[in-house]
């Protein structure tokens, strides 16, 4: 009777943990078949919901841990979804709304000093060289003239040398700045961080036949839970790794 009311109850983690004793697998035999680590499997069965990851990964554990137990991972998620909903709803303090204003407000304050900043500049710069005197103005452009002409004889003979160094040197600079294309399959199901460019970082739940595309300009470095589980392929060639099947690697590229 015990089990019954666990498998219909709004509890995901009674939910599956009446699945999973019924099907004689413990936690650690759960770990290594959905590859996630025990430490989310006992949060999500004690539903700890402060240990678990974002909403979009913690459902695809429900799924993967259904799947596991043979257990209905939509009610599963629906379950997850019934009881962070009831937590959300909690009661907040009173003046959490009035905290998440005060930064707004600061913003707009800097934003103002900033542009405020700007023009003072702006129309100090205008001043001084409104106040520079004429004759010296004067005296500039003549020295200036009498120096491009002393300077046009000489420079004839160079402008197609320089004209011809400057393409070259625009077509070298539009190479540097190839992007770069990153196409990543999975053979397996996986987890994945990624970080594009030194800054961008990116958590993915890839299920087997998955296809994910990602372009950077500098390079990638690569999180992944099972080493074996995708294909690389960057610039449209194939990218060989070593890397062992079944264990998490760190991936740089290039």
């Amino acid at each position: 009777m015990d089990m019954f009311s666990g498998k219909n109850s709004f509890s995901f983690g009674r939910y599956l943990q009446t699945f999973r004793i019924e099907s004689g697998k413990s936690i650690e035999d759960v770990s290594k078949e959905t590859k996630i680590s025990v430490h989310y499997l006992i949060a999500i069965e004690n539903e700890q919901l402060d240990r678990l990851p974002q909403e979009v990964f913690v459902k695809g554990f429900l799924r993967a841990y259904s799947r596991a137990v043979h257990a209905d991972g939509n009610q599963a998620v629906r379950c997850y979804l019934a009881c962070i909903g009831t937590v959300g709803n909690a009661a907040k303090p009173e003046n959490e709304s009035k905290k998440t204003d005060f930064p707004f407000w600061k913003r707009i304050f800097l934003l103002s000093g900033i542009f405020l900043f700007i023009i003072i500049i702006s129309v100090s710069s205008v001043s001084f060289l409104s106040d520079k005197p004429e004759s010296d103005d004067k005296n500039d452009r003549a020295g200036k003239t009498d120096k491009r002409r002393s300077l046009m004889k000489e420079s004839g003979s160079t402008d197609k040398r320089a004209e011809d160094k400057s393409q070259i040197d625009h077509t070298d600079s539009g190479n540097i700045a190839e992007e770069l294309s990153l196409e990543i399959s999975a053979v397996k199901d996986t987890w994945m961080k990624v970080i594009i460019d030194g800054q961008n970082l990116r958590e993915y739940l890839l299920n087997s036949g998955d296809l994910l595309e990602l372009k950077a300009s500098k390079g990638y470095n690569l999180l992944v839970g099972d080493a074996g589980a995708i294909r690389l392929n960057i610039n449209g060639r194939a990218l060989d790794i070593p890397r062992e099947s079944g264990r998490a690697a760190n991936i740089q590229i290039p």
